[in-house]
C-alpha cells in the first residue's frame, strides 16, 4: 500500500526534522549496519506506561528512550539536566545536584512548584506517589548512576491510564539486569572545584539461568558553587538478582537499593539586568556577586539555631537536600499459557532526611537599616558597620522529612487471542495499590545576611538608634517566614491509592487500536499542626543578645483528614504501520491527579470530621486532556542510519490548587485556571560511519484561558542538538541546549540562552578510557526558564533608571572534570 500525499509530507518534514532541525536524542540510535528490517528486532521494547511487547516505533504514543551513554556525554550536573534530554519537558532548575526542580510538560504549567503533573518511577514503580510533596519532590530521591540502562520517558497518552497521578508524562529509570558479563569502575574528579566520585557497576551471570547486577556511587565535595566547607558527602547502591524459569517463560527478581546523598542547594541567586520597557535584554554581576557561582551559604552560616517544636533552641546543619532511602523489592513475571501472563511488581520504601537551605531575598541595606544601623555578626568584621548597598533578608530553612516512606504493589494479567483473519486481540488489566505517607517538620526562620560577593555571606544584626539590638545571629524571628503560616508547621498524613485499570488492544493487518481506562481510589488520613505566635524568644550571639518574635506549633490540629476521592482516567489510540520503516498514530486522552499535601492549612477544604467540603472537593483532582498526531520514521540516508519523530499535541488542563505562600505576598492562595497548549515535537538522530547526531526542537503555544496570557517559564522553543564522532581509539562531542524568551513574574520578559557541554575521550589501552568533560563551555551567565523576579527596582540603590536586581536561579559557570573509566 502507497502512502497518501499527507504522509509522504509527513514523512519528508519527519526527515528533514531530523537532519536540519537538529532531531532528539529521543531513541536509541541503531548501529549503521542494521537492516531496517531487523531495526525493530534490536530496539528497546517499551516498558513503561505502556502495555509492553512493542518497540517504540510501533507503540501509539510519544516514548523517548535514552541510554546511559547519550545521557553521560550530556555532561549532566543535576537530575534536572538528566531529563532536559528528553523533549517536551519544562524543566525548571531550581536547587541545583540535589533536586527540587519543577518540571513541567507540554505547556502545562507548574503552578505551586515540584513535579505536579509528571511521575519519576524506577523499574516502573513510582518514587512517589505525588511529584510535588513539599519539600520531597520526586526528584530528590532518585540518582543516574552506572545502574541505569537508559531512561524511558511517555508524555501523555497512556501516561493516564497506566501510572497514577502523573497524566502528563511518565519518566522510568530502567536498571540493568546482568544480561550481559562485565562491569565498570570509574574515578571522577572536578578540575576546577571539588568534587571526587567513585562509580562502579558489575553484572552478569551466576549460573544458566541466575543472573546479578550490583552498581552505585560515592561523593565527596564542596559542589560546584565552590562553598568553603564540606557540602557533599553520600553514596548510593543498587543490585538485583533474577532467576530465569527453566522453562523460559519467565522470571523472578529481587533488587534493593540504599541512597544517601547530602547535596548542596541553591534556590536563587541573583544578577544586575538591564531593561527595556518590561523587557530584561542582559545580565551582568553586581557588588560582586556572580550568579554562576554564587551560594548563599557559607562558614558563618553552615549551621544555624532553630525553634523546635518543644520550644527548645537548638543548632541544625546546613546540609541543603539530604535524602535517606532504603528500599526492598521485587518482580515476577511468567506465561502460564501462550495466552495467558502474570506480572507483579512490588517495593518497600523508607525514606527521610532533611531540607536545609538560605535562600536569598535581595533588597537595599537602607530599607531595613531605617531604625538604626546594619553590623556583623560574625567573623573578622563582627561588631562593625555594613556598608554594602544590598542584603539577602529572606527564608532560613530547616524541614525534617521524618517519614515519606511507601509501599507500594502493581499486579497485571495479559492475555493474547487471535480471532481469524489475521486478526489478532490483547487484554490487559491490573490493580495497583501505593500507600504515601507525608510525614514532615517545617522550621523557617527569617534570616539578614551580606549581599555583596563574598564567599562567605556574613549574618547581619540590626540595631536602633539607641543602640539596642533587634536581632541576633541575623535571625529577624523564629519560624516567622512567609507571615507567620508556616514557619512552625507539622503534620502526619498518609495517602493510599487504589487503581483498577484495563486495556484492549486489536491488531487487523497494519493498523493497531488501543483503549485503557483506569480508575483511581485515594484515601486521606492524618493530621497537620499549624503554628502561631508564642512570644518572643532570646537570642545570643558574638554582639549580645535580642529577643525575637516566635511562632511554633499547635498543640490541637488544624485540619484533621479522613476522605477518600475517586475518579476515572482514559486513553484510546491508533497507529498505522505504513511500512517497516514509517508509522502515523493519533491519540486522545484524559487523566486525573490527585491534589495531596498541598491542600492542608486551608480550612475551608475540610469539615471538622476530615471530609472534603464542596470547595475542598473541587480542588482535590485536576484533569489533564491532551490529543496527540505523531509520525515516525526510520530509514537509510547518505549512507548512514537515521530516526525520527514529529508530534502534533494538544493540552488542556483545569488547575485547581492552593498556594500556601501567597498571602504573605499579598496574594490569593486560590488557583482556579484553566490552561490551552499547543505544540510541536520534532525529534530524532542520525549516525553514519563514526558520526552520529541526535537532538530534538519543540514548539509550545500555552495561554491561561481566562486571562488570554502566557503562563510564566514557559517559553515558545526548546532546543539540544547533540553531534559527536567517535574514532574508536578518541570520541570528541558537544551538546548545546537552550530556549527562548520567557515571561516572569511582574509582567517582565526574560531572554533565553544556549548552553553547551562538551566532552574528549581517549582509549590508550584496551577497556581503558580517559575522558576530560566541560558543562556550560562558554560560561555564560544566564537562566533557564523559571519564575523569577524584579527583586530590587531601578532607581534604587544607586541603580539607574534601566538596571534592576533579578532574583531567579541562575546556570552553574563553566565547571570541568576529568575521569578514568575502566571496563572489565
Amino acid at each position: 500500500m502507497k502512502p497518501s500525499a499527507f504522509l509522504s509530507c509527513a514523512s519528508l518534514a519527519a526527515l528533514a526534522g531530523a537532519l536540519i532541525a537538529t532531531p532528539a536524542l529521543a531513541q536509541d540510535a541503531q548501529p549503521a549496519a542494521t537492516p531496517a528490517d531487523d531495526a525493530a528486532d534490536v530496539a528497546p521494547i517499551v516498558v513503561t506506561a505502556a502495555a509492553g511487547g512493542k518497540s517504540a516505533q510501533l507503540s501509539s504514543i510519544s516514548v523517548s528512550q535514552i541510554n546511559q551513554e547519550a545521557v553521560t556525554n550530556f555532561t549532566p550536573r543535576s537530575q534536572a539536566e538528566v531529563l532536559r534530554t528528553i523533549p517536551g519537558l519544562n524543566v525548571q532548575d531550581t536547587a541545583g545536584p540535589g533536586g527540587n526542580a519543577n518540571i513541567g510538560v507540554r505547556g502545562i504549567p507548574v503552578s505551586t512548584g515540584g513535579s505536579e503533573y509528571v511521575g519519576l518511577q524506577e523499574d516502573g514503580l513510582p518514587v512517589t506517589l505525588f511529584g510535588d510533596i513539599q519539600f520531597g519532590n520526586n526528584d530528590y530521591w532518585v540518582r543516574f548512576d552506572n545502574n541505569v540502562n537508559r531512561v524511558e520517558a511517555v508524555r501523555g497518552g497512556s501516561a493516564s491510564t497506566f501510572s497514577s497521578q502523573a497524566p502528563g508524562a511518565v519518566i522510568n529509570y530502567v536498571s540493568k539486569t546482568g544480561e550481559h558479563d562485565g562491569g565498570e569502575i570509574g574515578l571522577s574528579q572536578a578540575l576546577n572545584y571539588r568534587e571526587t566520585r567513585v562509580d562502579f557497576d558489575y553484572g552478569g551471570h551466576l549460573s544458566d539461568s541466575v543472573r546479578f547486577h550490583l552498581g552505585g556511587y560515592a561523593i565527596d565535595g564542596n559542589g560546584p558553587t565552590h562553598l568553603p566547607y564540606k557540602a557533599q558527602s553520600g553514596y548510593q547502591i543498587k543490585g538485583n538478582i533474577t532467576k530465569d524459569f527453566d522453562d523460559g517463560k519467565g522470571y523472578i527478581r529481587f533488587n534493593f537499593k540504599r541512597l544517601d546523598d547530602k547535596e548542596p542547594t541553591f534556590t536563587s541567586m541573583p544578577s544586575l539586568v538591564t531593561l527595556s520597557g518590561n523587557k530584561i535584554t542582559g545580565y551582568s554581576t553586581f557588588d560582586g556577586v556572580d550568579a554562576r557561582k554564587y551560594a548563599s551559604t557559607g562558614i558563618y552560616n553552615q549551621n544555624f539555631q532553630i525553634l523546635d517544636a518543644n520550644g527548645n533552641v537548638r543548632t541544625v546543619a546546613m546540609e541543603g537536600i539530604h535524602p535517606v532511602a532504603t528500599a526492598l523489592g521485587g518482580e515476577f513475571h511468567y506465561e502460564f499459557t501462550p495466552a495467558f501472563t502474570v506480572t507483579d511488581k512490588a517495593r518497600w520504601t523508607s525514606m527521610s532526611g532533611t531540607f536545609a537551605n538560605q535562600w536569598t531575598g535581595e533588597a537595599t541595606a537602607a530599607s531595613l537599616a531605617g531604625l538604626g544601623t546594619l553590623r556583623y555578626a560574625a567573623g573578622p568584621n563582627a561588631g562593625q558597620v555594613y556598608n554594602g548597598r544590598f542584603v539577602s533578608n529572606s527564608a532560613q530553612a530547616y524541614v525534617d522529612m521524618k517519614d515519606v516512606g511507601s509501599l507500594v504493589n502493581d499486579l497485571t494479567f495479559s492475555g493474547k487471542f487471535d480471532v481469524g483473519d489475521g486478526a489478532k486481540v490483547k487484554a490487559n488489566a491490573g490493580w495497583f495499590h501505593m500507600r504515601q505517607t507525608v510525614a514532615m517538620d517545617w522550621r523557617i526562620n527569617n534570616a539578614t545576611q551580606t549581599l555583596n560577593g563574598s564567599s562567605n555571606p556574613v549574618p547581619l544584626d540590626l540595631f536602633d538608634a539607641a543602640g539596642n539590638q533587634l536581632t541576633a545571629q541575623g535571625l529577624t524571628g523564629f519560624n516567622n517566614q512567609w507571615g507567620g503560616c508556616c514557619g512552625g508547621r507539622s503534620y502526619d498524613v498518609s495517602y493510599t491509592d487504589d487503581a483498577l485499570y484495563g486495556q484492549l488492544e486489536g491488531q487487523v493487518g497494519h493498523l493497531n487500536l488501543d483503549g485503557s481506562v483506569r480508575y483511581d481510589s485515594v484515601k486521606a488520613s492524618g493530621a497537620a499542626y499549624a503554628p502561631q505566635a508564642v512570644g518572643n524568644v532570646t537570642v545570643t550571639d558574638a554582639l549580645g543578645s535580642a529577643s525575637i518574635p516566635a511562632y511554633n506549633t499547635r498543640s490541637t490540629p488544624d485540619n484533621v483528614l479522613n476522605y477518600t476521592k475517586s475518579y476515572v482516567s482514559w486513553s484510546f489510540g491508533a497507529l498505522y504501520e505504513v511500512s517497516n520503516d514509517t508509522s502515523v498514530f493519533v491519540r486522545v486522552s484524559r487523566g486525573g491527579r490527585f491534589n495531596a499535601d498541598r491542600l492542608l492549612y486551608n480550612n475551608a477544604n475540610f469539615t471538622a470530621d476530615g471530609k472534603l467540603t464542596a470547595g475542598g472537593d473541587h480542588l482535590s483532582v485536576n484533569y489533564v486532556s491532551q490529543q496527540e498526531l505523531g509520525l515516525k520514521q526510520r530509514g537509510n540516508v547518505g549512507g548512514g542510519r537515521y530516526h525520527a519523530e514529529v508530534t502534533l499535541y494538544r493540552a488542556q488542563v483545569k488547575e485547581s490548587n492552593y498556594d500556601f505562600t501567597a498571602p504573605s505576598r499579598g496574594e490569593s492562595p486560590f488557583i482556579d485556571a484553566i490552561y490551552h497548549s499547543y505544540g510541536v515535537e520534532a525529534s530524532g538522530g542520525v549516525s553514519a560511519g563514526h558520526f552520529s547526531l541526535d537532538g530534538y526542537v519543540v514548539y509550545t503555544h500555552a495561554e491561561n484561558v481566562g486571562t488570554k496570557t502566557t503562563p510564566v517559564a514557559m517559553p515558545k522553543w526548546t532546543w539540544l542538538v547533540s553531534p559527536s564522532y567517535d574514532a574508536g581509539v578518541a570520541a570528541i562531542g558537544f551538546s548545546a541546549s537552550g530556549q527562548s524568551n520567557f515571561l516572569v513574574s511582574g509582567g517582565y520578559t526574560a531572554p533565553g540562552r544556549t548552553f553547551v557541554n562538551g566532552f574528549v575521550k581517549v582509549r590508550p589501552a584496551d577497556k581503558l578510557e580517559v575522558s576530560f568533560n566541560v558543562n556550560n563551555l562558554f560560561n555564560t551567565l544566564g537562566y533557564r526558564a523559571n519564575n523569577g523576579s524584579i527583586a530590587v527596582g531601578p532607581g534604587t540603590a544607586g541603580l539607574s533608571a534601566n538596571q534592576a536586581i533579578f532574583d531567579n536561579s541562575a546556570m552553574l559557570g563553566r565547571t570541568m572534570s576529568a575521569s578514568v573509566r575502566y571496563k572489565f
